[in-house]
């Protein structure tokens, strides 16, 4: 649901959105060889969260040298600028064009596999992330729960809604909302595919667990496994790769069979493999300017220790 606006953010969004549908409406030539090279262009002047890219590359691939990991810097600020000009064109692309900016392995073999069924996808900021609920293009016979974290902007909130209403069988769904979404929709006809980005950083918990991911201790949010368990749902690690400029091949690899006995926090164990496989394959794709990193181990036993609530067995 779109948050209410007062007149000045509703003249802002408006502006926002109709320069969106313009940069949709454009050849690709004017999309990815004017406005991205543009948007690189300010990134690099403006040193966009340099120095939070630079820590989390620097601490992730201790391997590389700094020249190594300017690299990776530049190339991580084309990929953004070009992942910003994918996710404005979505907003005037026509079904049509929508569907040629995805291309998804096996179609045929996971619709069989999954028929009859809710199933989970796990995703991440990696590429153009705003892709993922294209899906429901493919799979027009089931819902699709897009669940997304609220923004704090009203305006960027809105704006995002609008984006993601591409398909009547897209439900946008906030991550506290998804399990009571998902009961009173459930046993209603359709099948349901969850999808969930699942490499944010979360808030910190007395029962937290922490994964070495990149080389450093790391939490991840734990819903999604929670939620497989709960409801014995199938759960598939979304492999992204960029084809091209605009153009993603996605492929579903099961991680969990709904029915599997596994020991606590095992399904996001495999997850976070995948995960850091995908990454190290192509660092560029992924958002290194999210402050990942915020939470530590120390930070952790510190803040519990405070309130009293330090549990040593951590």
């Amino acid at each position: 649901m779109e948050r209410k606006l007062s007149w000045y953010k509703q003249v802002v969004l408006e502006i926002v959105w109709s320069i969106s549908c313009l940069i949709g409406a454009m050849p690709r030539v004017v999309q990815y060889g004017v406005i991205q090279p543009f948007i690189y262009v300010v990134f690099l002047v403006a040193r966009y969260r340099r120095g939070v890219v630079m820590r989390n590359l620097q601490c992730s691939f201790e391997d590389k040298s700094p020249r190594e990991i300017r690299q990776i810097i530049r190339r991580f600020y084309w990929s953004l600028s070009e992942i910003i000009v994918d996710t404005m064109a979505l907003a005037g692309a026509s079904r049509r064009s929508m569907q040629r900016r995805m291309v998804w392995a096996d179609v045929e073999e996971h619709l069989r596999r999954t028929e009859g069924r809710d199933w989970i996808a796990m995703s991440a900021h990696y590429g153009c992330w705003e892709y993922f609920p294209l899906w429901s293009l493919v799979a027009t016979n089931t819902r699709f729960m897009s669940v997304y974290h609220p923004l704090r902007s009203d305006i960027f909130e809105n704006y995002y809604h609008r984006l993601r209403a591409f398909a009547p069988n897209v439900d946008q769904v906030t991550m506290h909302g998804a399990i009571r979404h998902y009961i009173k929709h459930r046993n209603r006809g359709q099948n349901i595919v969850l999808g969930l980005i699942s490499d944010q950083s979360p808030n910190m918990r007395l029962d937290s667990h922490w994964f070495t991911f990149l080389g450093q201790p790391t939490l991840f949010y734990d819903g999604c496994e929670k939620m497989a368990l709960k409801f014995h749902l199938p759960i598939y690690f979304t492999y992204i790769d960029r084809v091209s400029a605009g153009c993603y091949a996605m492929r579903f690899e099961q991680i969990y069979d709904g029915e599997e006995v596994v020991a606590p926090n095992e399904i996001t164990e495999r997850y976070v493999r995948r995960l850091e496989k995908m990454v190290r394959s192509k660092p560029e794709l992924w958002l290194w300017s999210h402050r990942r990193w915020r939470h530590t181990p120390q930070s952790y036993k510190n803040h519990f220790a405070a309130i009293g609530r330090y549990a040593v067995n951590k």
